[in-house]
This record gives C-alpha cells, sequence and structure tokens, in this order.
C-alpha cells in the first residue's frame, strides 16, 4: 500500500510497496470449438488432480505414434495410404478445467538444464511470458505449474512443435491440477516472513495479492483460495496485528468464502477489505462478511459484477449487506439514506406520555375523565355534547395473531364487522360508507358498540398539538367489555381532533379509533393502579401523596394572566381586559383573542409592552 499522508489506498497498479513476479499481459476471454473427432482422447475430460502421480503412458494430447507401415485404413488391410489431412485423424483439444491452476510435465525433461527448458517455452508462446510454479525434477520428467487459463493453452499448443538440440521433439502435457499443500510449522514461518514485509504499520494495512506469487514463496504451494491456507493467513494476522483495519486479498483466485466467516470475531478492527479479482460468483457469497464494520470494500473483477446489469442495483445490494460503506469500487458513495443512531448516542428516557405544552394538562385532564366516564355510562347519548356537527369517526381492528381466533373471548367479531381497515375494504364506495360523518351518525355508532369500562390510570396520552385553533390528542390503554360473556378484554388506540367551540368550550371533529387483542403484560397490569390519569407519568409512592394544595383566586388570575400574555403577545393590560370580558375563563379568552387577531380587530398598541 503506498504511503499516502497516511490514508489508506489501494490501487490497481500499486500494491502497499511491494512488487509482484512477473506475469502475463492483459487476460481475455478464451473459446475452444469442438473437434469433429468423436474418438477418445485421453485429455478431453480434464480432471482435477490435486495430489496425483504422474502418469508418463502415451504422448502428451492422448495421440500415440504410429510405426511406419501399420496403418489399417476402412477396409481394414495393412499399409494402406495414410488418409488425407481432416479425415480420421485424432485432433487434439484443449478442455480448460474448472479450477486455474494446470499442471505441465515435459517428458524426459530431466535431460535438459532447467534453464534450457523453460526458454524453449517461453520463445514458443512469445510476447506472453509464465510463471513456473514449483519446478521440480519428477523421475525423468520435469513438473511445474502455471495459474492462467490463457498460458496453459498456448503451452498446451506447444507439444511436439519445438525441437530440442538433440533432434527429439519437445512433448507438454498440460493437466487441470492444483499442488498439493501441507500446513506445517515451515510453511507456517515462510508465511509470516512474507507476510511482515507486506505489512504498513503506519496505517496498519497488510497487502496479500497474489500471495502464491510471492518470490520467497517460489518454492512452495501457498495459495489462499485453498481454505486451510486462507484460515491458517487469518490465524497469524489475530496473533500477530490483531488492531488490522485494511486488508487487501486481491487477484488471489478466491472463489468459496465461505470460511471467512471467523473474520469478523478475530478481526474486529477491519474497515477496509479488497477482495478484487477473484473468482467470487454471487453477492450472496458475501453474507459471512456481513458482521465486518466496513467503510470500503473493493469487488472489481469478480464474476458477481457481471449479475447486474443496472450499477445502481449492484450498490443498493452491496450497501444492504453493508450499510456502513462510504466507497465501494474505489469510488466515493453518496451518504446513505436511512435511520441510524450512532452507538455512544444516549436515547432519551422512556415516558409513558408526551406534553407537547404543560399549560395543556389540566384540559387534557378534564377532557379525557369526562369523555370516558359518559362513554363507559349505560348510555353514551350525551357524547353528542362532546362532538362537533360535522364530526367523521372511523374504526379498525385487527387480530394481534392468527391464534387469538381460536378462543370465544378473544374473537373481535363485535368490531372487525365495521372496521374500515384498508386491506379489508378496498373499494371505495365501501370505504365511504364505513366513514361515520355527522354527530348523530358517530355517536349512534359508538352507542352500537360493547359496553365498557377503561383504564384510565393505566392511559397513555400524547399531546402532539396545542394551539388556540386545534389540539391533537392521543392515547392507548386497555378496556374491559362489562356486558360480554367472559368479560374479555381489548387494546385500543385513539386519536381525537379537537377544536373549540363558539360558546368557549371544546369539541372532537375527527375520531379514529383501532382495537386490537390485549398483551399478557398489558392484562397483568390493567386496572391494578390508584394512581388518577395523568399525561405525565405518575411518581409512585407506598403511602398516599396529600392533595395540592390549591392557589388563591388571585393567584390564580395572575397565573392566567401571565399565560395568556405568554401565548398571546398582548401587554397586561389588554390581557386582562379579555380575561375579563370572558369571566376570567382562559380557554374562552384565548378563543376571544384569535377570533378577533383573524378578524384583524385588534389594534397594534394591544402587543406594545
Amino acid at each position: 500500500m503506498p504511503k499516502n499522508g497516511g490514508r489508506r489506498n489501494f490501487k490497481n497498479s500499486e500494491h502497499f510497496e511491494h512488487d509482484d513476479r512477473m506475469h502475463s499481459s492483459g487476460t481475455r476471454r478464451v473459446s475452444f470449438k469442438p473437434g469433429t473427432n468423436k474418438g477418445k482422447n485421453k485429455w478431453n475430460n480434464a480432471k482435477l488432480l490435486l495430489d496425483d502421480d504422474i502418469d508418463m503412458t502415451g504422448s502428451a494430447g492422448g495421440t500415440h505414434p504410429h510405426r511406419k507401415g501399420s496403418f489399417r485404413g476402412r477396409g481394414g488391410r495393412l499399409n494402406s495410404p495414410a488418409p488425407r489431412s481432416g479425415h480420421g485423424v485424432n485432433k487434439k483439444r484443449f478442455v480448460p478445467g474448472p479450477l486455474p491452476w494446470y499442471q505441465i510435465i515435459i517428458p524426459y525433461g530431466a535431460k535438459h538444464e532447467k534453464e534450457v527448458i523453460l526458454k524453449t517455452l517461453l520463445s514458443f508462446i512469445s510476447p506472453d511470458i509464465f510463471v513456473p510454479h514449483y519446478y521440480k525434477i519428477n523421475g525423468n520428467a520435469a513438473v511445474f505449474y502455471v495459474d492462467d487459463v490463457k498460458l496453459a493453452e498456448k503451452l498446451f499448443q506447444a507439444d511436439r512443435k519445438i525441437v530440442m538440440s538433440d533432434g527429439f521433439k519437445l512433448m507438454v502435457i498440460v493437466r487441470n491440477a492444483v499442488p498439493s499443500v501441507t500446513v506445517d510449522a515451515e510453511l507456517k514461518e515462510k508465511m509470516k516472513l512474507a507476510m511482515a514485509k507486506r505489512y504498513n504499520a503506519v496505517t496498519k494495512a497488510l497487502d496479500l495479492t497474489k500471495f502464491h506469487a510471492d518470490p520467497d514463496l517460489a518454492d512452495i504451494f501457498c495459495a489462499l483460495f485453498r481454505p486451510v491456507v486462507m484460515l491458517e493467513a487469518i490465524n497469524i494476522i489475530a496473533e500477530n496485528i490483531p488492531d488490522l483495519e485494511a486488508l487487501n486479498l486481491n487477484d488471489n483466485k478466491l472463489h468459496g468464502i465461505e470460511h471467512l466467516k471467523v473474520l469478523p470475531n478475530k478481526l474486529k478492527n477491519l474497515k477496509i477489505l479488497y477482495m478484487g479479482d477473484n473468482r467470487i460468483p454471487f453477492l450472496g457469497s458475501l453474507e459471512p462478511l456481513k458482521a465486518l464494520p466496513l467503510v470500503e470494500l473493493y469487488l472489481k473483477g469478480n464474476p458477481l459484477l457481471n449479475r447486474f446489469s443496472d450499477h445502481e442495483i449492484y450498490v443498493s445490494d452491496v450497501r444492504k449487506k453493508f450499510p456502513k460503506l462510504t466507497k465501494l469500487d474505489g469510488v466515493d458513495l453518496p451518504p446513505a439514506i436511512g435511520f441510524d443512531v450512532l452507538e455512544d448516542v444516549s436515547l432519551p428516557p422512556r415516558q409513558q406520555s408526551f406534553l407537547v405544552d404543560p399549560a395543556g394538562q389540566d384540559l387534557v385532564r378534564e377532557f379525557l375523565t369526562q369523555y370516558f366516564a359518559i362513554y363507559d355510562a349505560d348510555s353514551r347519548q350525551p357524547l353528542l355534547e362532546a362532538y362537533h356537527e360535522h364530526a367523521t369517526m372511523s374504526m379498525a381492528a385487527s387480530y394481534l395473531t392468527n391464534d387469538n381466533r381460536n378462543a370465544a373471548t378473544q374473537r373481535l367479531n363485535a368490531y372487525i364487522t365495521n372496521s374500515r381497515n384498508i386491506t379489508r375494504i378496498t373499494e371505495r364506495e365501501a370505504r365511504r360508507r364505513y366513514l361515520r360523518t355527522g354527530r348523530l351518525q358517530v355517536v349512534s355508532f359508538l352507542s352500537d358498540l360493547p359496553k365498557t369500562t377503561h383504564d384510565l390510570m393505566g392511559f397513555a396520552v400524547d399531546l402532539l398539538v396545542y394551539t388556540p385553533a386545534m389540539i391533537v390528542l392521543t392515547m392507548n390503554g386497555v378496556f374491559k367489555e362489562t356486558t360480554t360473556n367472559g368479560n374479555p378484554m381489548r387494546s385500543f388506540h385513539r386519536t381525537f381532533v379537537i377544536v373549540p367551540t363558539p360558546g368557549g368550550g371544546f369539541c372532537i371533529i375527527n375520531d379514529m379509533l383501532f382495537i386490537t387483542n390485549t398483551t399478557k403484560e398489558q392484562e397483568e397490569k390493567a386496572f391494578v393502579s390508584g394512581v388518577p390519569v395523568e399525561p405525565t407519568p405518575p411518581t409512585p409512592a407506598p403511602t398516599p401523596t396529600p392533595a395540592m394544595v390549591q392557589p388563591s383566586p388571585d393567584e390564580q388570575q395572575k397565573m392566567m394572566l401571565t399565560m395568556l400574555s405568554q401565548q398571546t403577545g398582548m401587554n397586561d393590560h389588554w390581557s386582562v381586559n379579555c380575561l375579563e370580558q370572558t369571566g376570567w375563563d382562559f380557554q374562552r379568552a384565548l378563543f376571544v383573542f384569535n377570533q378577533l387577531n383573524t378578524e384583524g380587530k385588534i389594534p397594534p398598541e394591544a402587543f406594545i409592552k
């Protein structure tokens, strides 16, 4: 990784101040046309040979030398003239294998020096070059490996086309095979030494690009695509540099990476991961790495990118797996749209209720107490006074789980039939019919619902809007049906939109009710509290608290004067006049002010303090 002001940055041409061994020029896609010959060819079906012995029988490509005059024609007569080219002659064909490693066998290669054989082969495939991995003599054959399918094909084509100094044609056998590997003390020590020179302590970055081609590993097979080697490399990193933040695994022919699931536990500080120019087939293959807190990821050069026709979809899918990413494939990503909370941010304490304006506490308490006292009474007809003439009301109901339908006391039949749940009522006209409009329809509908008693002390109340023109109040709690067999308990959520009336009071203009089954926790806590309903959470006390001392009439008037002056902006003189003319009814005074101010009837001097 180049040192650039301490920045961690991987570039295709600069890999951690480390030079690789010579490699082939740019890769290209290779296609092979099938031959017309249907005869058996020993090399047509390339097998995965991991630790096989070398089979020296036969010649390269599976063809066998024929003795002069031994050809038998189609009529069976010996010494017939050989058929013309393209008729009956086995044609050698290169078949790429499932892995990118190929074993090159040079029969009788022991007769020649290593430099002679390699120089001869390099001259034949020029201008391409290859790296002969793990060259050795096995019996009378020379054996080495290449890790590129293009080079393997060119070497395959060199069979019997090179005449050596002794007059014999050089035979070249190509097998799809991976060198054997044994993780022992010698391999571990060599891996440590190779990794030590690739580590940048300043940026806490380790470059393992094309690790198997490291010069210090020339005589031993150490490919990271072998799980046993990769796991040992991770163990070495975790033991020696556990605070590693950047890891480059580019160009290591990685395919299956399920074993990399140990990374999140072994390297918890890893934030930058490069895995480009590998063979990762699917984006789902990265699932084992999801727990890593990655901010930068490089995947270019993997087959998985070819599965996305839309680059934006690719970026989106990657970010779903790694939501903290800020850089992908060397490109800075725009900020993600989300609602993530920083881990070190403490959330505010939980509270049962919320008041947007503490001044509305008394009004909310009084309104809810009066409303549910009537709602839980034998007759709900007096609720006509609580609703606006043009009020609207809707109710929805659903089960918590399908199991709730099995018990008779948990069935919501009395509510489901009138539910306006939009997943149940899909037609526009039907939805209109299930919406109650006008105070008569609303109260008539409410009167038909089962008789109830509400647990006022268990209410959670939120005052969301509190202005002279509108109040929005939401609550959820528990009620019990008093006239139904078994007295079943229900959970509800309700929203009231409240507006002032011309007479100085308030009425509901919109009512939304949702009913469902109670949870076990709700049932255990319902109807056990003895504290009166409050919009703010009550403070538990072991003994009853004494009644609050009511302020004197003068003090009450001073409080109302201060509140009215603050909310309206009027000076004390005009605020006193407004309260006196409304009989010191604060809500009525606020309503009168709002109405006159809207009509422009309050003079400017009323706001001069």
